[in-house]
C-alpha cells in the first residue's frame, strides 16, 4: 500500500469522533454555565453556619463548596465571600446578644454553638478562597486583619458607647476562649 492510498473510512471515523468531541464539550459548557453556582454555594454555606449540616455530611458539603467555587468567575467568588462574611458577622452579633440576654445555665450552650460556628466559618473561608491549597490542592491563607473603622463610622458612636461595646465584646471573647479551652478546641487566631 502506498502513502496516497489512505482509506477514506478512517478519515471519516476520525472526523466523526472529533465532531462528537466538540459537540460534547459544547453541551457540557452550555449545561454547566447555566447553573446558579453562587446560589448553590450560599445555600450550602447558610446550612453549615446554622448547624443544619454536621459530621460527614458537613465535610462533603465543604468539599462541594470548594468544587463549586473552583468553577466560579472572580466576581461570583467575591460575592460569595462578601455574603459569607456578612452572615458570619450577623450570626456572631446574634450569639453575643443571646449570650448576655441568657440565664447563666444557658450561656454554655450558646458558647458551644458559637465555637462550632467559628470552626465552620474557618473551613468556609478556606473553601471560598480559590488561591488556597493544601494536600488536596489548596493552601491556607493567613487570616486577614479586620479593616479599621472609617471616620464616618467613628463619628456615629460616642466614645462611651464604643468603650462599653468593646468591653462587652472582650467579656464575650474571654468566655468563648475559656469554653474552648474546656472543650480542648483551638479557636482560629482571629477569634
Amino acid at each position: 500500500m502506498t502513502r496516497g492510498d489512505k482509506r477514506p473510512g478512517n478519515r471519516r471515523i476520525w472526523l466523526a469522533m472529533a465532531g462528537l468531541g466538540v459537540v460534547c464539550l459544547a453541551g457540557w459548557w452550555w449545561l454547566s454555565h447555566d447553573e446558579n453556582l453562587v446560589g448553590k454555594a450560599l445555600e450550602m454555606e447558610r446550612s453549615l453556619l446554622e448547624g443544619g449540616i454536621t459530621g460527614r455530611a458537613g465535610k462533603r458539603a465543604v468539599d462541594e463548596i470548594v468544587r463549586t467555587v473552583d468553577r466560579m468567575s472572580p466576581e461570583e467568588i467575591r460575592e460569595v465571600q462578601r455574603t459569607l462574611d456578612a452572615e458570619w458577622r450577623k450570626a456572631r452579633e446574634a450569639d453575643i446578644e443571646a449570650y448576655f440576654a441568657a440565664q447563666a445555665e444557658d450561656r454554655q450552650s450558646i458558647l458551644d454553638r458559637s465555637i462550632d460556628r467559628s470552626l465552620v466559618y474557618k473551613e468556609l473561608r478556606f473553601a471560598v478562597n480559590p488561591r488556597a491549597w493544601s494536600r488536596d490542592g489548596r493552601r491556607p491563607k493567613k487570616p486577614r486583619t479586620p479593616p479599621k473603622d472609617s471616620a464616618a463610622a467613628a463619628g456615629a458612636a460616642t466614645a462611651a458607647e464604643k468603650k462599653a461595646q468593646r468591653q462587652l465584646l472582650e467579656r464575650y471573647d474571654d468566655a468563648l476562649r475559656q469554653r474552648a479551652r474546656e472543650r480542648r478546641i483551638d479557636l482560629p487566631a482571629w477569634q
